[in-house]
């Protein structure tokens, strides 16, 4: 398992060029999140690990959007892009996804893009999103999760050495994280290149 201030650290170092890499690979996944989403005018959402802020012009200016993210650097470059397009509904804080600040049933909805992947716990994070997410309300996960094929998910255990010096793991299991916060998915889809990612809409149970 990765500690916290490696993740700070690798996030921090990806901050400037992160969207040159990620920009046009993971577009496909973040609009198809907001089309799971279906903010209705007046929903609260949480973007946890908002990173560049890349979704942050694709939500309606009806929501009160807030984003969180373990690297200060990443969401200096998410500040910008609010200026930019003069979103006027969204927040920005530094905030560990496995300990978050807020209280209980704090958003209508969260979505978590590329984040479950990247913690050093990522049965912690589910589990804050389901805190702080409403009894009833819509979760979305985007994320790579373990492959069902036994060679590729062989390959990605071997592959996961190396990826974690970049940030990510490669053998976060879905079916895994979804059971131990009792969560169904609603809707699944695979997005991006390959098909390797996934789109996951879950409602949260009532606690």
């Amino acid at each position: 398992m990765q500690s916290q201030d490696s993740v700070i650290k690798i996030y921090d170092r990806w901050g400037n060029i992160y969207d040159f890499f990620f920009k046009r690979v993971f577009r496909e996944g973040r609009d198809v999140g907001v089309r799971m989403l279906d903010l209705k005018p007046g929903e609260t959402l949480l973007e946890v690990g908002v990173g560049t802020g890349l979704s942050l012009p694709l939500y309606p200016r009806h929501n009160k959007i807030t984003g969180i993210d373990i690297s200060s650097k990443m969401l200096d470059k998410a500040g910008e892009k609010i200026a930019e397009h003069r979103l006027t509904n969204i927040d920005l804080e530094v905030m560990d996804a496995q300990s978050m600040n807020f209280p209980d049933n704090s958003f209508d909805c969260v979505t978590a893009c590329y984040v479950v992947s990247a913690a050093p716990d990522p049965l912690k994070v589910v589990s804050e999103v389901c805190r702080v997410c409403k009894p009833g309300g819509r979760i979305v996960f985007i994320n790579h999760f373990k492959s069902r094929n036994p060679l590729l998910a062989l390959f990605e255990t071997l592959i996961n050495g190396v990826c974690k010096k970049f940030g990510w793991e490669t053998t976060v299991d879905l079916d895994a994280l979804l059971v131990a916060n009792n969560l169904s998915p609603r809707a699944h889809e695979k997005v991006n290149m390959f098909d390797y990612w996934q789109a996951v809409l879950a409602i949260n149970p009532d606690k």
